[in-house]
Parts: structure tokens; sequence; C-alpha cells
């Protein structure tokens, strides 16, 4: 996850099968295969919005899904959220396939561009936890 400026980007990698399984059970489609195709991202972008919450300051906000693609057997997703001045601190939880795997675990990495203070999170299913990052720390 990078912070720039007013943007927070983030490029979410995830196994094809568990990713297909994971839309799949939220959207109620069965074999559901994941292709590059705005359909594809919005699924995404739904379940994204509810297993991965990012606030700047004390405002929620969500993702939208700008590109993806697939890379072996990972499926990537960049995503976007756009804030209203420049990003110095953020908050966020990354509950990403925890509704799939009891023993789940998330790594999320957050960089702050123009002094490159960077951040290293990990999130497990069986204690799910809000990170907060800034800038100034």
């Amino acid at each position: 996850m990078v912070l720039e400026g007013e943007y927070v980007v983030l490029k979410v990698r995830m196994f094809q099968d568990d990713l297909e399984d994971a839309l799949g059970e939220f959207h109620n489609i069965e074999a559901l295969r994941l292709r590059v195709d705005p359909i594809i991202d919005s699924l995404f972008t739904d379940y994204f919005n509810t297993q991965f919450t990012l606030a700047i300051g004390d405002s929620s906000v969500h993702g939208t899904v700008v590109a993806s693609g697939e890379s072996d057997d990972m499926w990537w997703f960049t995503v976007l959220f756009e804030g209203w001045e420049p990003i110095t601190e953020i908050s966020f939880r990354n509950d990403l396939l925890f509704d799939l795997f009891d023993d789940q675990r998330n790594i999320t990495r957050v960089l702050y561009t123009p002094t490159e203070r960077h951040r290293t999170y990990y999130s497990v299913a069986s204690d799910p936890e809000t990170h907060e990052f800034s800038a100034y720390d």
C-alpha cells in the first residue's frame, strides 16, 4: 500500500483458486472463474470493501479497482482510495479471506512516499485487528 499525496494505492495479490472460492461464496455464484473483465473487477470490489476497511482520519473510504490481472497462479488487483488532502495517517483492517480460512494470515506493507517511511503489518484470522500508520511516528 502506498500513500502518495491525496491517494492510497494498494496492490492485492491472492491465489486464484482461493479468490474464486471467496468471490463465489460471497456472491453466491457457482464455479466462478476469474478473467480480466469489468464484471470480475466489480465482484471483487464489492467483496474487498467488506473485508478491507480503510479510514483517513475519522472518515472511512472505499476502494475502486483500477487494474487487475493474472500472474502464474496468483491474481492481482490494484485498488485506489481517494482522499481530500495529502494523506499522512490511515487506519485499516485487512480481513481478506478470513471468511474462507480460519488460519488465514495477511501481510500489508505500507509506504509513505515523500519520506520513504514504511511499515509491515500482520493480520491473522484468529485475532483480527485495526492497524494504524502515521508518517510521523
